[in-house]
């Protein structure tokens, strides 16, 4: 867990004297169109989505490590249903389990932690802009870029770009306004730090009979804010983005044959934890589960 400490530098603090390897990881969500608008090859519609992202140590009680919440709503346009457009507001935010801060203070009593600011990933809100190309039924390719407006809440301080101002207060920089809650010295970027996340993958599907259809899939995104080394004062124009990896496959049945969309999946990633405010943890994981839509 990161904490900020009083020499200007962020620093871990341990939540448990021993290592962990094992997690639950539970998604829920929802993603409502409303709105349509079809003429022949055409669509168009408002969407809206949103949900939970939360992870347990999968021990003992199953503590809670914490939870990411997220929504997004904007326009989806769709041609030939082979290529899809979508362009809104992305909102997603970090948040700790309960369970750990009082760990935090167990294993550490010589910690002065009143003294210590916990840190959250927020980006709310961003700009986003993603494209699907499903040239047939068995293909898709996806590509996804984003950027923060300029008046939105970013944390921590080291990620904010200095375009920034805080909502409301438009001549007040954002940069500022975050260190200053954060306890750290405020530090202006150069115009080249925008903050901006881009993703792309794809997926390809072998169909099996009427039941339905073996797919393996693969996904990268490129992180901006890896350039800062998630550290004060540590941005440097020639550091390299940071990269996430995902690849892996599995079964997905078809709708009609249990009502539902069912997939059973496995997959490989290579990057940060899959919670936001363990965004400074890299690592191998390999994750096994299912999933269960429509």
């Amino acid at each position: 867990t990161i904490y900020h400490a009083e020499d200007n530098q962020y620093v871990e603090i341990p939540f448990k004297s021993e290592g962990q390897a094992n997690y639950f990881n539970m998604k829920a969500g929802a993603n409502i169109g409303f709105l349509r608008f079809e003429a022949g090859f055409f669509q168009i519609e408002i969407y809206l989505n949103g949900g939970l992202n939360a992870i347990f140590e999968l021990e003992g009680a199953t503590d809670l490590l914490g939870f990411d919440g997220f929504y997004s709503a904007g326009l989806s346009i769709r041609l030939w249903d082979v290529v899809a457009l979508q362009a809104g507001i992305h909102h997603f935010s970090g948040h700790w389990g309960d369970e750990i801060l009082a760990k935090m203070a167990d294993i550490n009593p010589s910690a002065n932690l009143g003294t210590m600011s916990l840190l959250e990933y927020t980006r709310d809100n961003s700009w986003l802009i993603s494209l699907s190309i499903e040239p047939i039924k068995t293909l898709r390719f996806y590509t996804a870029f984003e950027i923060p407006m300029q008046a939105a809440w970013i944390r921590p301080a080291a990620h904010v770009p200095s375009f920034a101002v805080k909502p409301k207060e438009a001549d007040k920089p954002l940069y500022e306004h975050i260190a200053n809650q954060e306890g750290v010295t405020p530090v202006e970027y150069s115009d080249s730090y925008l903050a901006m996340r881009i993703q792309a993958g794809t997926e390809v599907k072998f169909p099996l009979l009427s039941v339905g259809s073996f797919f393996v899939a693969g996904d990268i995104q490129f992180h901006q804010d890896g350039q800062t080394n998630h550290q004060v004062n540590s941005y440097d124009s020639d550091n390299p983005w940071e990269i996430t990896l995902s690849v892996g496959g599995g079964f997905e049945f078809n709708q009609s044959y249990f009502d539902r969309r069912l997939r059973i999946e496995a997959f490989y990633h290579y990057g940060r934890f899959p919670l936001l405010n363990f965004f400074y943890q890299r690592g191998h994981y390999i994750t096994v589960g299912f999933s269960v839509n429509g």
